[in-house]
């Protein structure tokens, strides 16, 4: 297939996918991820063209001779390896989550029942809870409404990667270019306020200023390689955009497949007795990572709830199922494919379409690989944030469950006008899908 003047090699089957996640050093990321950040994101031309600058891409060893101190997607993937992708790390983060997510729970339906929708409940008190854990307060501070404008932009999000012109996406580019003042004022005061000489000595894994460790060591990597503020609001606001546009959603769907099947609901109720103590208002995560329905419901919404396309340039060509696919090109291996593929998720009574919410108590890792089932992507360019946004989600429906008795109401569109149908997955290739109708239920606090 033909995308503008690039061709584009469309990737399916179990061998061929895993093929192209091994070819690392043939096959790169980088410049579609910069890409998407110039068009999504606003990255300033200078700023663009610094980091465009760095060929060398982002494993230990460079693609090309390139001095480690001009290495920035190495020095991005080694601050994902400390403090995103390592056990530690996604501890600490997933505890100021959870510390978050119930000060956010705290404030709902204080008053007596409401009636909200799910994923409505979701975009303002998940979200406020993650940005908080990753990011700090000061965001809030700088615009309350954050929360709103960020739905905005994400709305948006697929037709500013598209280059559709402003006129027609004026909601989601004005909500981008205000959500990226709100971060730029967030991380211009925390350079300002913030003791680095303290914060040297103590390295705290949260602060107030840039809150996780996370967030503060890369601005620190990119000042010192020459990022201008603009630029580093644009990568800051990049990373708040991938957890919480995913996550969110994600968490959304789960809770809306457990509602709408009252036995599935109730076995799950019992799971979530066994991990929340309700005195300490705590999560065993540990043990929260074991609950065989929750987990099984999370990867079969992972597998269908989702949809992405892996997309790599060839730097070198490659020889691939009998055919050469030849440098500068791209290849595409859409998850759609893949996740519905007969060979692997068939069974007697469950065809692939069909969401079964114990598919993988029943099938367990029977057939599967990386190569049939990537939400997350594969290869060196995995989402470093998986194993963090698995306990994020995981944890945010415990505690939803946790802290609420749930009466199921009835469907709603965007304008909350009663549906006749639920939830339906589009044909958009973002991640996860956007939850085109919503399940209004009434929530009483426990």
């Amino acid at each position: 297939m033909r995308l503008g003047n690039v061709h584009a090699y469309l990737i399916h089957g179990t061998r061929n996918v895993q093929q192209v996640f091994r070819c690392s050093k043939e096959l790169t990321f980088e410049e579609f991820a910069l890409r998407v950040a110039q068009k999504v994101k606003r990255l300033p031309a200078k700023d663009a063209a610094l980091v465009a600058k760095d060929i060398s891409g982002s494993s230990r060893l460079p693609l090309t001779e390139t001095r480690e101190e001009d290495r920035i997607w190495r020095k991005f993937h080694e601050i994902y390896e400390s403090h995103l992708i390592g056990a530690n790390a996604v501890s600490a983060l997933t505890e100021f989550f959870i510390d978050t997510m119930i000060d956010e729970l705290g404030t709902a339906a204080t008053q007596g029942p409401i009636e909200i929708g799910i994923d409505e409940f979701m975009k303002h008190h998940m979200f406020r809870a993650s940005t908080i854990a990753l990011v700090g307060r000061k965001v809030f501070d700088i615009d309350p409404n954050f929360a709103d404008v960020f739905w905005d932009y994400d709305e948006d999000f697929m037709s500013l990667l598209y280059g559709i012109p402003k006129f027609l996406c004026r909601k989601g580019s004005n909500a981008r270019d205000k959500c990226l003042e709100t971060v730029k004022g967030y991380l211009d005061e925390g350079w300002q306020n913030l003791d680095w000489r303290a914060c040297h000595e103590q390295n705290p894994d949260w602060e107030p200023n840039f809150g996780s460790k996370l967030v503060r060591e890369r601005e620190v990597a990119m000042e010192k390689y020459g990022i201008g503020l603009d630029g580093r609001a644009s990568f800051q606001m990049g990373l708040i955009w991938s957890i919480n546009s995913n996550a969110i959603p994600m968490t959304s769907w789960i809770i809306i497949e457990i509602l709408r099947r009252p036995e599935i609901f109730k076995r799950i109720q019992e799971e979530v007795a066994t991990v929340f103590d309700k005195d300490t208002k705590q999560v065993d995560i540990v043990a929260l990572k074991k609950l065989p329905l929750l987990n099984s419901v999370y990867l079969e919404c992972l597998r269908l709830r989702s949809s992405v396309f892996v997309v790599r340039k060839l730097r070198n060509s490659i020889e691939l199922d009998g055919y050469t696919l030849k440098e500068g090109n791209l290849v595409l291996a859409p998850s759609y494919l893949a996740h519905n593929a007969p060979e692997v998720w068939s069974s007697s009574a469950h065809p692939p379409e069909e969401f079964w919410p114990e598919r993988f108590i029943k099938k367990g890792n029977s057939g599967i690989s990386a190569g049939n089932y990537f939400p997350y992507g594969g290869g060196a360019a995995m989402c470093p944030g998986r194993n963090y946004a698995k306990q994020e989600i995981l944890s945010a429906v415990v505690l939803f469950f946790a802290h609420f008795e749930i009466e199921p109401l009835r469907f709603v569109d965007r304008d909350g006008k009663t549906s006749d149908r639920g939830p339906e997955v589009g044909n958009e290739a973002r991640g996860v899908a956007r939850v085109d109708r919503d399940l209004l239920v009434r929530l009483r606090r426990v």
